[in-house]
């Protein structure tokens, strides 16, 4: 749900913040006011294409900001866009700059326009009039078809069956390839076996061959130190042993007194700590032998593995897992004719149970489609359009993981006429009307929480716009509706009303927003009724449709 837009020098906009709340927000204002403006912005921050001109006069740069509070639902799908939702919240940003440059941010995160356009069909949903909605792209019937048959358990259970099938299926044509290739294959793969199983590899080898070789290399270096350390700690004429051994004899014969005595005690510690460590220095140097010989076997190993693991992996993790999948592919390749049967057996089995569960979710499907279409009818009578027939087409093709069937919504306006594509039905207000019917019904499967209509009212009016005013208010109470309008059956359904005006600041004109009171509410439905000087018939008129709505 969109909870807050800013918007900055876009237009005759200069700074502007709107608080949207639940249900129905409608936005109305004279022509030319910036209601457009506003709608563009929304789109700006939905990933639509940026243009400089939409800088405001005089300003180098143009920001649109939007906070969304979303639901889990939501939340899980946008993580696996990448984005991360905070507490439930999603703050999307949009800078554009007078170069053309446009910056998108997600969370603070810069996202591509492409994330950021998969991400906003998530959140909102914008329909106006040229509108080329999902509900018109029949890519997305099947999906809505199935969100509202919530057959979530049958098509869970299709998708397994399918995919075990698939798999089968690659591994049977693996060993159903001609005589040749199955030849080669085998060739390659017991060359590359061989290769990684002679080698014989450990886990974790090449980190001890590195850390063996910097001691080998090191030997030299290491010898003279650890000389050198136990002469000054123990074995030199002058040695720190000796010297703190002599110390702390000396303090010791101080008696009597209680600091004396600590200090002895520390210098007895400090006598035992270094003759621990002669001890630990001289354990340095044990078991280590400058090799050249060894040096070149470490070596020699080192550029083997380093081989292997180009080949097969960067790593030896991944070197013996790719020597377990090429013996199993070789295992079965040898015995090709017997795996073949059993594999086609196992096929066939597979291929049954999927078709099974193919046709277990079309009939979901088809009885949905019954249910959806009777229901989208219905609506669009509610809209006074009672003559026109929806149907919801599902044909058989090949299973794919979707499913066995292709979904189209269809549509015929007129009685008498023949059922054509919804994406072919472009009629101005029937069109609008056909939307609204089909987004009451399909709300719940649409995970978008925020609806925009952009005069989905226009080449409407008297009863037709009333009943729109009124289906749009019912799905206020799903989603959260905004409206850009200029009927008063609109306006006056609206749990908030939004008035959108120009006005002069200083020098320079600007685009204001108001959130009108119950009489602020009365004075601009009189105006769309009659105009900018509103008649005391048209204010107690406009009084009248408030109450009553």
């Amino acid at each position: 749900m969109l909870t807050n837009l800013e918007i900055n020098n876009i237009a005759l906009i200069d700074r502007l913040s709107i608080g949207i709340d639940n249900g129905m927000t409608v936005l109305t204002g004279e022509t030319g006011a910036g209601k457009s403006i506003i709608i563009d912005s929304v789109n700006l921050i939905l990933g639509a294409r940026a243009s400089k001109g939409l800088i405001r006069y005089g300003e180098d740069k143009a920001r649109v900001q939007a906070l969304f509070d979303v639901s889990d639902t939501v939340a899980e799908r946008l993580l696996e866009l990448g984005v991360e939702v905070e507490d439930g919240q999603v703050a999307v940003l949009r800078d554009i700059t007078a170069d053309g440059r446009s910056v998108c941010r997600i969370n603070g995160m810069i996202v591509t326009q492409s994330v950021l356009r998969d991400a906003a069909e998530l959140l909102v949903n914008i329909h106006g009039q040229q509108d080329n909605q999902s509900l018109l792209n029949p890519k997305y019937h099947l999906s809505y078809l199935d969100s509202f048959a919530d057959n979530d358990a049958e098509l869970s259970a299709y998708k397994n069956a399918y995919d075990e099938c698939k798999t089968i299926k690659e591994r049977l044509d693996k060993l159903n390839c001609s005589e040749r290739e199955r030849a080669e294959r085998v060739d390659l793969l017991r060359y590359q076996t061989e290769e990684v199983a002679a080698a014989d590899l450990a886990v974790g080898e090449d980190d001890e061959l590195y850390e063996e070789r910097a001691v080998i290399q090191n030997a030299e270096s290491l010898m003279t130190a650890v000389a050198e350390a136990t002469a000054l700690l123990y074995d030199g004429e002058v040695n720190a042993y000796e010297l703190s051994s002599r110390a702390a004899n000396v303090i010791s014969k101080i008696d009597g007194i209680s600091v004396a005595e600590r200090c002895a005690e520390k210098l007895f510690d400090i006598k035992y700590a270094i003759e621990d460590a002669v001890g630990e220095v001289r354990e340095l140097a044990d078991g280590v032998d400058f090799s050249p010989q060894r040096l070149d076997e470490i070596e020699e190993r080192l550029d083997l593995i380093g081989k292997l693991k180009r080949k097969y992996g960067g790593s030896i993790e991944a070197v013996l897992e790719y020597l377990e999948k090429a013996s199993a592919e070789l295992e079965e390749l040898d015995m090709s004719e017997e795996n073949a049967e059993k594999l086609t057996a196992e096929y066939e089995k597979a291929l049954s149970e999927m078709t099974k569960r193919a046709a277990a979710l079309t009939k979901t499907r088809e009885s949905a489609a019954k249910v959806l279409s009777a229901e989208i009818e219905k609506a669009l009578s509610e809209l006074d359009m009672p003559k026109v027939r929806f149907a919801v087409e599902i044909k058989p093709c090949d299973c794919i993981r979707s499913g066995a069937d292709v979904v189209e919504f269809m549509i015929c306006p007129n009685v008498g006429e023949e059922l054509k594509p919804l994406a072919k039905f472009a009629s101005g207000g029937e069109l609008s009307r056909v939307m609204l019917a089909m987004k009451s019904i399909l709300a719940d499967a649409d995970d978008a929480e925020t609806l925009i209509f952009d005069e989905i009212d226009t080449g409407v009016s008297g009863s037709a716009a009333q009943k729109i005013a009124k289906k749009l208010k019912k799905l206020g109470e799903k989603k959260q509706v905004i409206c850009v309008s200029h009927q008063p059956q609109l306006a006056v359904c609206a749990s908030k009303h939004l008035l959108i005006k120009k006005g002069i600041n200083g020098e320079r004109t600007t685009t204001n927003v108001t959130e009108l009171d119950y009489d602020g509410r009365i004075a601009e439905v009189a105006r769309i009724i009659d105009g900018a000087n509103p008649s005391e018939a048209a204010l107690a008129h406009a009084k009248a449709m408030i109450d009553n709505a």
